[in-house]
């Protein structure tokens, strides 16, 4: 019976005791007090970016087949480039694959390591440089590059690869 007594008291004399200290506090005045007064100031940062070749520079094209659902980007293929026997330097390429209907985009995906690797042998074994050396020849890696990754996930498995950029890096004479 002590304890119910002493129960009561206490949540009656809380209710008589004032607010917290901290809740009676003003907000500092430069903060605005959480307002959206235009004038107000506060604690805010305006970050700008200038993006150089921004999306608005890109034609539409381009933007729906980066959404296309049947494509994935490849990891990056090192290539050599070689003129007469002898190499030149490397092409740093980004492979963009459409995978043909009926075939799970998933599995083609979660093997996307072995083909990297069957495209990197295939660039070794079948040279994809101009005759100089000094760059990729899109058109002979793409066919060599469609070749592999036929190969490998088998010849219907992949409708068309295409060659989104390549970094060339020559060595110096």
């Amino acid at each position: 019976m002590r304890n119910v007594v002493a129960l009561v008291a206490v949540i009656f004399l809380a209710g008589l005791l004032p607010a917290p200290a901290f809740s009676l506090v003003a907000p500092p005045a430069e903060s605005g007090g959480g307002s959206n007064d235009e004038g107000s100031r506060g604690n805010r940062f305006l970050t700008l970016f200038n993006r150089a070749g921004s999306e608005e520079d890109e034609p539409e094209e381009d933007e729906v087949e980066e959404d296309d659902p049947r494509s994935f980007t490849m990891p990056t293929v090192v290539a050599p480039l070689s003129s007469h026997g002898h190499l030149t330097g490397y092409a740093y390429v980004q492979i963009r694959v459409r995978v043909a209907a009926g075939h799970n985009l998933w599995d083609v995906r979660d093997d996307a390591h072995y083909a990297l690797d069957a495209a990197v042998r295939a660039a070794y074994r079948t040279p994809v440089s101009n005759e100089e050396g000094t760059g990729l020849d899109n058109d002979r890696a793409v066919e060599v590059w469609l070749a592999a990754l036929g190969e490998h996930y088998g010849a219907s498995a992949i409708e068309r690869i295409e060659i989104r950029q390549a970094d060339t890096r020559l060595f110096r004479r």
